[in-house]
């Protein structure tokens, strides 16, 4: 079944494919022979293959799109091969598949200012991210659309830009995920003591296409100190080596309520324990402390996270905390016999989902690895977890070993 699954999946994305190679193929054609009849300054569009994929320039510098393509083929052994809130189901069995399959559309139109960027799932057909971006100054960007919500960084790190096989089981019970939105951002005091970025937004509160009749909505703020004077990306590894140091400390909270107390790629849904909602039957509060670091070849990032869920319905309060904590190096930097592709990482993480009831929780240590042949975009990645879940009286622990190439072009 997953197999036929992931071949219609694949129909369908050739389908979009081959529609954004017509697009880019029907906007290349009339561009040279209108610049050669209007006698202009001389401007070529053309197509070509960059560092994003596929990519059109029309010459002028205000239209500029890319194409490209990412899969991720992994192979996991034991029944927690994927990261899942306790309780979720998991299969029993080794396998190997195509884990993502993500086709990519994005660049600027009618202006640079004017960013847009699409994401499609072709493995579970899902449209992930439909956004424009419009960029008045440093300060202040405006963004509508569909995307992965600026909560918290381990979420924002696109799966293909891990440290790790997968994100840790801190995500699942804390990540505000994709959402229709409005998003307003910026960034001040760039370059000094005191640069911060920050938004503040509106958030559908439903989830990945879902319905805004399911939610009343979420707030969202976040505030992000770059300490150095210098932006530390959304990108996990310090595959750049930099020889000044990057980091922040970011806080972040959400608040709203909605008919879900969960959401994943797959759209709204509810952690263990909790039923399918009225709409806004769910208040949600949520609080988020995070510190981002990398030098040289050494890398860091953490986050604490705080949630309350409210049933409006019976009055109950669930409140949950986690967090993580990663770490890696490239020895290379330290010992010149050490391969300068390989990268060794460390993580641990933890998540107490009821804080009034003892001995619930969540652990994981992970220790990785990473092989980059071509940065993010051409790497094989290793894995050993050992993870245990206690729900009283019964515990859980198990260990894994997953083994992914993720590839872009």
């Amino acid at each position: 079944m997953m197999f036929t699954d992931t071949i219609s999946g694949l129909r369908v994305g050739t389908s979009v494919a081959a529609a954004v190679l017509l697009l880019i193929v029907c906007l290349a054609g009339p561009a040279p022979a209108m610049a050669e009849s209007e006698h202009e300054e001389s401007t070529e569009s053309k197509i070509s293959y960059g560092k994003q994929g596929l990519q059109f320039d029309d010459g002028t510098g205000n239209n500029f799109l890319w194409f490209g393509v990412r899969l991720q083929t992994r192979w996991g052994t034991n029944r927690l091969s994927d990261d899942e809130v306790a309780g979720a189901p998991v299969s029993e069995s080794t396998d190997i598949r195509i884990k993502r399959g993500r086709l990519k559309l994005g660049g600027h139109l009618v202006s640079p200012a004017l960013t847009v960027y699409s994401e499609y799932d072709i493995v579970d057909s899902r449209l992930l991210d439909l956004r424009a971006t419009y960029n008045f100054a440093d300060w202040l960007s405006i963004r509508v659309g569909q995307w992965k919500a600026e909560f918290n960084r381990e979420r924002i790190d696109s799966s293909g830009k891990q440290q790790f096989v997968e994100r840790s089981v801190v995500t699942p019970w804390f990540t505000i995920d994709r959402q229709q939105a409005i998003m307003a951002s910026g960034r001040i005091g760039t370059g000094t003591r005191a640069d911060t970025s920050y938004w503040i937004g509106r958030l559908s509160g439903a989830g990945r296409g879902g319905d805004k009749s399911e939610a009343d909505g979420l707030w969202l703020a976040r505030a992000q100190w770059n300490f150095n004077g210098r932006l530390l990306g959304f990108s996990q590894s310090a595959l750049k080596r930099p020889k000044e140091p990057h980091g922040s400390v970011a806080v972040a909270a959400v608040k709203g309520r909605s008919a879900f107390t969960a959401f994943s790629s797959a759209g709204g849904g509810q952690l263990p324990g909790f039923v399918n909602g009225e709409p806004d039957q769910y208040r949600l509060q949520q609080w988020m402390l995070e510190t981002a670091y990398q030098n040289g070849g050494f890398s860091w990032q953490q986050e604490l996270h705080w949630k309350e869920i409210e049933d409006t319905l019976t009055g109950q309060k669930t409140r949950l905390a986690g967090g993580y904590a990663q770490a890696g190096m490239f020895f290379s930097e330290i010992f010149e016999s050490f391969p300068e592709p390989l990268e060794l990482a460390l993580r641990v993480a933890r998540v107490d989902p009821n804080r009034e009831l003892p001995g619930d929780t969540e652990q994981e240590y992970t220790l990785g690895s990473n092989w980059f042949f071509n940065g993010h975009r051409n790497k094989l990645t290793l894995d050993v977890s050992r993870v245990t879940r206690r729900q009283a009286p019964e515990t859980d622990t198990s260990n894994r070993v997953r083994l992914q190439w993720d590839w872009s072009f």
